[in-house]
């Protein structure tokens, strides 16, 4: 009904149109352009000014995009100059920069030692024995009982421009130690197969050696690691982590002044450098972790200009204008006498030294298995009759440890464990020929029992017990707790804090 109403209303609208007069219907035909005009130049206003604001808006975000950006930028700048600082147990306090291209360590640690000493009983020296006063020796020798602080150490270390990084570790202690700069060293890592270290540090040779005073298994470290194995030295080294298949390899070589540390030589005094050579690698294992590595050095003690070649812990020194090798004792003497009494001061050398060794490390908790050995070669030339070159002093020993956790780690827990050692001085031909008087060939075994507690990462606290067996046995007299024969021992407490 309603679309039939529709259609007659067209029809005769359509009707009047065409019936309506032409002049009409020609206004009317204006009247509409005019109207479609009007609206097309309405619309044209209408999509200019949609451009006009569309622009607006982009250019409002241009501006916005612009600032956060601006925001952001300040923000990682100002987080990339921030500091980070903090504590980690047993390593001790850090500065470092958020980008981790700069830091700064500072850590130390003391060690305070109660060595326990037997009675002197020098009325049971055997006084003089094959014309040496032994009586005299042995109260030139002997040790009380007593409290020692062994170690107190401040280390900083750090990283800058995250490829350089430095290590100052200086002594403190007072008394005959004094203030001394242990280890001194900056480096250069291009990349993890490639570092550089220039500085006073100790060379890459021998497991014991290598290791932190922080973190020995004992109190002190094996006779034969002392003996053989170079203190820290002046010199450079470059060493990395090579991947062979999947195996790790460490290497490190390096070059020396071969004299000691820089309070002991601070220039080369001879112009020999001791060469260095370490190589370790890391065999996949069913279980457990396995380390093997080898070492190699080459070294000379001459004497020039009234010097020689020391070590830092002065095995090896100039006595009498010769120098003399003569290693310490687990129980902190020397081994081949001090000169008094007319007890020998060590073996006499002259010339180059070859030295080579191996070391392992097994760990399978809770058992920790370590052994290493060390075999020198030292000439001794010109000290034979009329100058003549005696046969090669050969040094050789070794030692193996055994570890077993009762409970926990090092980080909290309780470590058993017991070491065996054996070192011989003699020559190479089986008849021994002495360079001076009293000058024998020397054999040492030695057991030390240990119990260590890490009570937490920064405090330890342990216990050795030691027992040596010395020949010939006059070189034992006055050792802690012996009076004459062969056997000496000692006990050790150790009190470590470190931060």
């Amino acid at each position: 009904m309603d679309q039939r109403k529709w259609w007659v209303r067209g029809v005769v609208l359509g009707s009047a149109l065409l019936l309506a007069p032409a002049p009409a219907w020609a206004d009317k035909l204006t009247e509409l352009e005019q109207v479609f005009e009007t609206q097309q130049q309405s619309l044209q206003q209408l999509q200019q000014e949609m451009h006009r604001l569309r622009q607006d808006r982009t250019a409002q975000q241009t501006e916005i995009d612009r600032r956060v950006m601006e925001v952001e930028k300040k923000a990682a700048d100002a987080a990339a100059s921030s500091l980070l600082t903090g504590y980690e147990p047993g390593k001790g306090f850090f500065l470092k920069s958020a980008d981790g291209q700069f830091n700064l360590s500072l850590r130390g640690y003391v060690q305070t030692w109660m060595q326990i000493e037997g009675a002197r009983n020098e009325e049971e020296f055997p006084g003089v024995v094959g014309g040496q006063d032994l009586t005299a020796a042995g109260l030139a020798r002997h040790d009380p009982s007593t409290f020692r602080l062994r170690r107190t150490r401040i280390i900083v270390s750090g990283q800058v421009f995250n490829n350089f990084g430095f290590f100052i570790e200086s002594e403190i202690s007072g008394g005959a130690i004094g203030t001394r700069l242990e280890e001194g060293w900056g480096s250069y890592t291009y990349a993890p197969w490639a570092k550089v270290t220039v500085g006073q540090y100790k060379p890459r040779f021998g497991l014991e050696m290598l290791t932190s005073a922080r973190d020995l298994d004992f109190a002190e470290r094996a006779v034969i690691s002392r003996a053989l194995s170079p203190e820290q030295q002046l010199g450079a080294t470059v060493e990395g982590t090579l991947k062979l298949a999947t195996m790790p390899v460490y290497y490190g070589v390096g070059i020396y002044n071969g004299c000691g540390r820089v309070d002991q030589c601070a220039i080369d005094n001879d112009g020999k450098k001791e060469f260095t050579g370490r190589v370790a690698v890391s065999p996949p294992m069913p279980f457990g972790t396995l380390t093997i590595g080898l070492n190699a050095d080459h070294r000379t003690f001459r004497i020039v200009r009234g010097n020689g070649a020391t070590d830092a812990n002065t095995v090896t020194r100039v006595v009498g204008g010769f120098e003399n090798f003569n290693p310490g004792s687990p129980t902190g003497v020397r081994l081949a006498g001090n000169g008094v009494g007319g007890t020998q001061d060590g073996f006499r050398i002259n010339g180059d030294r070859v030295t080579g060794g191996g070391d392992l490390v097994f760990d399978f908790y809770p058992f920790v298995l370590k052994g290493e050995y060390a075999y020198a070669s030292q000439e001794r030339d010109n000290l034979g009759a009329s100058g003549s070159n005696l046969d090669h002093l050969i040094m050789q020993g070794g030692y193996g440890t055994i570890g077993y956790w009762l409970f926990g780690t090092k980080r909290n827990g309780l470590l058993t464990n017991l070491r065996y050692e054996h070192v011989r001085v003699d020559d190479n031909k089986g008849a021994f020929t002495s360079a001076v008087a009293n000058e024998v060939p020397m054999e040492l075994r030695s057991g030390t029992l240990g119990l260590t507690w890490y009570v937490n990462p920064s405090v330890r606290l342990r216990g050795n017990y030691i027992l040596i067996d010395l020949r010939p046995g006059r070189n034992a007299v006055g050792m802690s707790n012996s009076t004459h024969g062969e056997l000496a021992h000692q006990g050790i407490a150790e009190l470590q804090f470190q931060f």
